[in-house]
């Protein structure tokens, strides 16, 4: 195998594991979540948490397809990345999916009830991956993207234009 094969299957490992261990973590809090909380959702939430939930198993299913190369991980891989790549705090509702496992990096742009605009970052790299998802009012709006999400959505876009071909169907 070419250092060009072995330098993509070590990105589509990475980026597989990446979707295994986090949508595990994900699913593993997210159930005790429910279990412990269901009958207190509000019905007005029930298509988010759906929602969320199908993202973390969508994440297991992808990362698995990855890891054996089949074109379903990487098609599964887009949406299950869009619907992590954008998060944000606002008055009324708080919507955050991070089926990243380890690693939390993000660019945010906050808006203080106090007033100016805190463009900043974050990164951690021991976080457990997860989610919110809230009705509880906040005084502050943030918006961010999750830069993991983003650099894995522009991996996916070469491989998936064929900028980096598949090494088998299926």
């Amino acid at each position: 195998m070419t250092e060009t094969g072995n330098d993509r299957d070590g990105l589509r490992y990475t980026v597989a594991l990446i979707e295994i261990q986090g949508g595990l973590v994900g699913l593993w809090a997210f159930l005790h979540d429910l279990m412990q909380t269901g009958a207190a959702v509000p019905l007005t939430l029930l298509p988010g948490v759906l929602f969320i939930g199908l993202v973390l198993a969508a994440s297991v299913v992808a990362g698995v397809a990855l890891w054996q190369d089949r074109r379903l991980g990487y098609t599964l891989s887009v949406p299950v990345q869009l619907a992590q790549v954008i998060w944000f705090v606002s008055a009324g509702l708080t919507v955050r999916i991070s089926a990243s496992g380890w690693l939390l990096a993000d660019v945010f742009l906050r808006a203080p009830a106090e007033g100016e605009l805190v463009l900043g970052w974050q990164f951690d790299a021991a976080r457990k991956g997860g989610y919110a998802l809230s009705l509880a009012p906040r005084e502050d709006f943030t918006l961010a993207l999750n830069l993991i999400a983003f650099a894995i959505l522009i991996w996916l876009g070469f491989r998936l234009r064929g900028l980096l071909p598949f090494r088998r169907g299926g």
